[in-house]
């Protein structure tokens, strides 16, 4: 994600003592005299600063949110609406259903818009999104299954766990899903969604930017979360997609992004697109990590220790062409109570643009404890 840096701002002070010292010298220039330190005047001037820096507080953040830096939930969503660029909704998980004919039809049936399907557990239903004429002759016929509930919840139903109609029909045998449930995404979070708005005057270009195609490809789902752009012919654009928590992104995403850099819409005529997920530069995590001996809560520390493995493997799998660095996760670690960290594996590895490195044999082991 790109990070702007811009400098912090006040428009009002904060800071109570400095009220304090103002209220003192006009009283003192005013009335001619010297207030001293037990003087009760000084009490009620600390209570005016007090309630003026709360106000002051309000007064600074209520500014800094016409700000699109600071701006953040509703004001955001009038930000963005300003360079015409909506929040994205959350949206539902997708899959393709296969309805198996226990006998093959002498005439047509129809599977109705809306037909609910789900899993033996029973807690996530899936619909149809459209009406399905299933012909006479053909041993099977696959449909569009929308998840009932948006967001996330309907991703990962692996091929085959989607098995049961809830109203069961006489001509179908059985059902499975045939693609993995993916694209259900959250409500656009601020951090992503201000990106796209300071993004958005490159949309404004039908020449097809490098920063026009990432601004629509990552307007076509909440989950992406890097893009990279490049041409690696004349006359050709090759979109590689990054997903949520560095996943790769599914066949239903990347139809999205093609989607979404159409030569009807956005992109030049003259533009070949293709998209599709980066190339995988796989690494192997071996790591030992000690503690030291006179540590107070040693099981805290291994699960602090964990996190902190956790969080370097969300980073490092997260960017498109993010260099392999072991240093990061030392560091890590060491903050979060690590006396020392040997990494046998990973070394740092230059990771080109257009590959991603991707986590294949995981080894954490603790090393034991070490005096100071």
């Amino acid at each position: 994600m790109t990070q702007v840096v811009l400098p912090e701002i006040n428009f009002l002070t904060t800071d109570a003592q400095e009220l304090v010292n103002e209220f003192i010298t006009i009283y003192e220039q005013t009335e001619g005299r010297k207030l001293s330190q037990a003087d009760p005047l000084r009490l009620i001037f600390l209570s005016a600063a007090s309630v003026i820096t709360k106000q002051n507080v309000a007064i600074n953040d209520a500014a800094k949110q016409n700000l699109l830096y600071y701006a953040r939930d509703k004001v955001l969503d009038h930000k963005g609406a300003e360079m015409t660029t909506s929040r994205l909704e959350a949206t539902a998980a997708t899959t393709t259903l296969r309805l198996h004919l226990s006998v093959p039809l002498t005439s047509s049936r129809i599977i109705e818009k809306g037909s609910l399907a789900t899993s033996n557990e029973g807690a996530i239903f899936f619909a149809t999104v459209e009406e399905t004429a299933i012909s006479p002759g053909v041993d099977y016929v696959d449909v569009e299954l929308e998840c009932t509930t948006k967001g996330e919840i309907g991703n990962g139903f692996a091929v085959g766990q989607i098995n049961t109609l809830v109203k069961p029909l006489p001509y179908i045998g059985h059902i499975e899903n045939i693609t993995v449930s993916d694209g259900g995404a959250e409500r656009e979070e601020d951090a992503p969604y201000k990106e796209r708005i300071y993004m958005a005057p490159e949309k404004l270009t039908n020449a097809g930017s490098d920063g026009a195609y990432k601004y629509f490809a990552k307007s076509a789902s909440a989950l992406i979360s890097d893009v990279y752009v490049y041409m690696p012919t004349p006359g050709c654009v090759d979109i590689k997609i990054l997903m949520k928590d560095g996943k790769l992104p599914s066949p239903e995403i990347i139809d999205k992004v093609l989607n979404a850099v159409s030569g009807k819409r956005v992109r030049p005529l003259t533009d070949r697109v293709t998209a599709g997920a980066p190339t995988i530069t796989a690494f192997d995590l071996d790591m030992s990590y000690f503690i030291e001996t006179d540590a107070v809560d040693k099981t805290i520390l291994h699960k602090k220790i964990q996190a902190a493995v956790d969080e370097w493997l969300v980073w490092q799998q997260s960017k498109i062409g993010r260099d392999i660095n072991p240093s990061k996760l030392i560091s890590l670690c060491i903050k979060a109570g690590a006396k020392r960290v040997d990494v046998r594996s990973p070394v740092f590895m230059v990771v080109e643009q257009g590959e991603v490195a991707q986590l294949d044999m995981l080894n954490v082991h603790f090393g034991g404890v070490e005096d100071d």
